[in-house]
């Protein structure tokens, strides 16, 4: 199951394991951000067509959109993030970088 975060913009996934059980889990049914099919249509064609581009984000109201450094971040490929999240770790730890204290 997957969808797009109403808070942030982005793009989620869940993992449903059906030989797992819990039942006190309780069930909360999912958000639709995107009220029609055409919508929803036209944000899985920019999402895979591209997912760099961030266009797809843009389809749904968010309060909190992700910042330039964290859009920079998803749109690497996980291969070329090490330096991005030393980069990150070492402004934060160092107290420099208010910004980075909200990404990590």
């Amino acid at each position: 199951s997957s969808g797009i975060n109403a808070e942030y913009g982005g793009y989620r996934a869940v993992l449903v394991f059906k030989n797992v059980k819990d039942e006190s889990i309780e069930y909360l049914a999912p958000h639709d951000a995107l009220e029609s099919q055409k919508s929803k249509t036209e944000l899985l064609e920019k999402f895979n067509g591209d997912w760099k581009d961030p266009a797809w984000r843009g389809m749904v109201y968010c309060e909190k959109p992700y910042s330039e450094e964290q859009l920079d971040y998803f749109n690497t490929l996980p291969a070329d993030r090490l330096p991005k999240i030393q980069d990150m770790m070492s402004r934060y730890s160092a107290g420099n970088d208010d910004e980075a204290k909200k990404v990590i």
